[in-house]
């Protein structure tokens, strides 16, 4: 639903079952900080077929995937015995076990889909790389949103976090009518003299440093949000 109202959904996921995986749009594999496939999710069994490992009927595509991965799989199991030299002995099989990913990093760097990936990147880099160099050289500092989008919408979330803790809003503006009528009862009736300007100059000073420790606990949002942000 969220990404019908024109969301970016980004899934770090572990064995999604079926149900949840067939919603992807985009797949990313990744081993030992490699890439082993990044293209359309619809196309990925179609791309492990075609490099030797087809999947079993009734399996979950994420579980074949990551049985591919760790060497668990019987595709890869039969892939080893096609691809085993007849002299070969026990140290020649752990090497193939240690090289799943290498193989199959390899094989993604020969496919179409990187290259693909690869000119969509360069031709995005281009324009990045055009963009900065007017920018260093206006010394401006550039948004995806204008100022007014980025102040309507944190606006409008404050707004929110006030609405859904009213208990909150309701104790600061009881300690602010209390001590409005404090100071109001303490500085009423003030003379237009001398030391009524000096009781003006204190009233105001001490308005003033008020608002300045009460506004001191806005700090905790920024605590609390930083770390949803992160």
């Amino acid at each position: 639903r969220l990404s019908r109202r024109g969301r970016t959904i980004i899934f770090s996921i572990h064995q999604p079952r079926y149900s949840i995986f067939k919603l992807f749009d985009s797949l990313t594999l990744l081993a030992l900080g490699k890439v082993l496939y990044h293209g359309p999710a619809k196309q990925a069994l179609e791309y492990f077929s075609s490099i030797g490992y087809e999947c079993e009927p009734f399996n979950n595509p994420a579980d074949f995937f990551l049985d591919i991965i760790n060497g668990d799989s019987t595709a890869v199991a039969a892939s080893k015995e096609d691809h085993r030299p007849v002299d070969a002995g026990k140290v020649a099989e752990d090497n193939a076990d240690s090289s799943v990913v290498d193989v199959l990093h390899q094989k993604y760097l020969n496919s179409s889909l990187y290259q693909s990936t690869k000119e969509a990147l360069g031709k995005v880099e281009l324009g990045q790389g055009s963009k900065q160099r007017v920018s260093k050289q206006g010394h401006e500092i550039t948004y995806a949103n204008g100022f007014l989008t980025q102040l309507y919408w944190v606006s409008k979330r404050s707004l929110k976090n006030l609405i859904r803790n009213p208990q909150a809003s309701v104790a600061q503006i009881a300690v602010t009518i209390i001590l409005a009528l404090v100071v109001g009862a303490i500085f009423f009736g003030v003379k237009l003299d001398r030391s009524g300007i000096q009781n003006r100059v204190g009233s105001l000073f001490f308005v003033t440093t008020n608002q300045c420790f009460s506004s001191v606990s806005a700090i905790e949002l920024f605590i609390r949000d930083k770390k949803l942000f992160v």
